[in-house]
């Protein structure tokens, strides 16, 4: 789980908008647009995937796989961009069937979470 400015725990968990309809939903973490590969292993059992990170956030990323893990599986995943590579533990908090899931970042170690904060800032500057 990471922490924000205010030392509060952040997930990338989904949160209704207040006053929106029940079906718009945002992030409390927004996610930026990221293409990148990434290694996807379970902890458990040992299944492991390739796939590509489609977006990512501070909280978590989404996977783009067409066998995704069952929803709660618990993960380590390494992501690699450039000559940079984060790793982490995680979690499977959402499943689209034959498309991809939804991972949260559960324990991130200091040195990760700045090298996720540095890709973040130069995603959003590149927005611009």
């Amino acid at each position: 789980m990471l922490n924000n400015a205010n030392n509060s725990p952040v997930s990338d968990a989904v949160v209704s908008v207040e006053g929106s309809a029940p079906t718009e939903k945002t992030r409390a973490v927004p996610r930026c647009q990221l293409v990148a590969s990434a290694e996807v292993t379970e902890r458990d059992a040992q299944g492991r995937l390739s796939a590509r990170v489609s977006e990512i956030g501070l909280g978590g990323c989404y996977i783009a796989t067409p066998s995704p893990f069952p929803n709660g599986t618990l993960v380590h995943i390494r992501i690699i961009r450039g000559a940079g590579a984060l790793d982490c533990e995680a979690k499977v908090v959402y499943v689209h069937d034959r498309s991809g899931m939804g991972i949260a970042f559960t324990n991130i170690a200091l040195d990760q979470r700045r090298l996720l904060q540095n890709w973040i800032a130069g995603l959003v500057t590149q927005s611009k």
